[in-house]
Formats: C-alpha cells, sequence, structure tokens
C-alpha cells in the first residue's frame, strides 16, 4: 500500500493519525523499540482465515493472539480458523509487505480489536510496510 493510498483512506475516513518512520523492523516488539514506545503502545495485527474468509485481529505487540478465544467468538473449530500462512498473505495481501499488514486497507476483512488496546486513546500500528508505521485514535480503527 502506498503512503498517499494509506493517507488518502484514513483522510476519507475522519481519522485522527500520524505517521511515523523509523529503521526496518520485522515484528512488532522491534518496532516499538525503533520508535521508543513501550510494547503496550504498539499493536500487531495478525490475519485469521475462517470458514468464510480472512478477519484481521489487532492485539498489543506484548501479547499474542488467542485464537481460543477467536474461535469462540466467531464460532468454529480449530481445523477451520488459524492464522493465514505467508502463501495466503502473499497472494490475498499483496498490497502490503509479508509481516506487516495493518488492521485496515486493501480487502475489507472483518477486524477484532483487543479490549487492552481499544482502552488506549491512540495505538501505533504498521502502515503496510517496515519502515512506516502509523498513530491512529483506537476510536478510528
Amino acid at each position: 500500500m502506498t503512503r498517499a493510498t494509506l493517507v488518502g483512506m484514513l483522510e476519507e475516513g475522519g481519522a485522527t493519525y500520524e505517521l511515523l518512520a523509523h529503521a526496518h523492523t520485522e515484528t512488532a516488539a522491534e518496532e516499538a523499540r525503533a520508535l521508543g514506545l513501550a510494547p503496550d503502545e504498539v499493536a500487531k495485527t495478525l490475519v485469521v482465515k475462517t470458514p468464510e474468509g480472512y478477519l484481521r485481529a489487532a492485539v498489543p505487540a506484548s501479547c499474542r493472539l488467542d485464537l481460543r478465544k477467536v474461535r469462540e467468538l466467531v464460532g468454529g473449530s480449530k481445523k477451520h480458523i488459524h492464522l493465514a500462512t505467508e502463501d495466503d498473505l502473499g497472494r490475498d495481501y499483496a498490497e502490503f509487505e509479508l509481516g506487516a499488514v495493518p488492521p485496515f486497507g486493501g480487502r475489507s476483512d472483518p477486524v477484532l480489536v483487543d479490549r487492552r488496546l481499544a482502552e488506549q486513546e491512540a495505538v501505533v500500528l504498521e502502515a503496510g510496510s517496515h519502515e512506516q508505521s502509523v498513530r491512529v485514535r483506537t476510536a478510528d480503527l
């Protein structure tokens, strides 16, 4: 996703945001360190494959996604609800760098936001690349 596309989408949605450039990072925890933030201020987005399609889950960088809770929420079994593979991501989220899928943009997937993030005023997320993040109000997610 290009910077212009991301900015356009945020502005079209009326979101309050700030773009943040940083050194290349491979994980949300590294992203937090590169930006001088606590891991709880940075979210990682995980793509979950379900029988109905994909959903994206945003959780604090310091936490793991509890797939059992996701299954309880959306209904389904271990066999049918699991993390998307790298092949899935490369094919279906090609506009984003692998491992840098944000909770918005591209496909119109449902998004689950961890309550610990939802309780914060703002959160930092990957902006589709490993060198750029975006701080958005959680209400705008």
